[in-house]
């Protein structure tokens, strides 16, 4: 049997211990340096501790050369390039309860657990940020809706703040939180988002002046009295 390393190396690119990836070079076959190589065993290896069922789905060598795989490459285009990343899906794993514990985790599921809560970024729980989000994009919130940050508004925009109203709530909610989530992998990849509007009172419609409501009611009086 070929060793784990050989296995491996028909991936599309790396995961570095430390430091962001380089892009590959399309011209070419990427190859995982040795960095990228110990994690993914070390993941894999951890995996088949925590989850004592985890031959179900990795029963033979063929079934574990796919799996590590079809992993690496799908940390990569989820743009999980950090061991801290894959570390802290390993914690949510740990901490799993009942008989699914004893299962391995579906791919998609341990990729969503390597991103950090909106909290731990300093950012509004998705709960609060969808909230924010659906009052700010009210009509009667033009133009002073006030963000408590950047990302909810970036999040609202690429929902469209107007289908973020029309659509039904548990459908809104899932589209926002998508893109909620996409927002915060911007910031971890250090994107820097442009600043919400500010408020612009302006934009207001202007309610009319109560003392000058009376007067005009006073004038018309007047002059219905004039012409009795």
């Amino acid at each position: 049997m070929k060793p784990t390393d050989e296995l491996l190396r028909g991936a599309v690119s790396t995961i570095r211990p430390q430091g962001p990836l380089a892009a590959p070079d399309a011209q070419k076959p990427a190859k995982l340096d040795d960095g990228t190589i110990e994690v993914v065993n070390d993941l894999f290896a951890d995996l088949q501790a925590i989850c004592s069922a985890w031959r179900r789905d990795w029963g033979d060598a063929a079934a574990m050369k796919t799996a590590k795989r079809n992993w690496t490459k799908a940390f990569m285009e989820a743009g999980i390039t950090r061991v801290e990343q894959i570390e802290r899906g390993k914690q949510v794993c740990r901490a799993r309860t009942g008989r699914a514990a004893a299962f391995l985790p579906a791919m998609g599921e341990f990729m969503e657990w390597c991103w950090p809560d909106p909290q731990e970024l300093g950012l509004p729980g998705v709960g609060l940020a969808f909230q924010e989000a659906v009052r700010n994009s009210h009509p009667a919130f033009i133009g002073s809706a006030v963000w408590s940050h950047k990302a909810i508004y970036h999040a609202a925009l690429a929902c469209g703040r107007d289908k973020l109203l029309r659509l039904p709530g548990d459908v809104s909610r899932e589209r926002f939180e998508k893109a909620y989530r996409d927002v915060q992998k911007q910031l971890l990849n250090g994107v820097v988002l442009a600043d919400a509007p500010p408020p612009d009172q302006k934009a207001l419609p202007k309610l009319a002046d109560p003392e000058k409501g009376r007067q005009a009611i006073c004038a018309l009086r007047a002059t219905l009295a004039g012409g009795a």
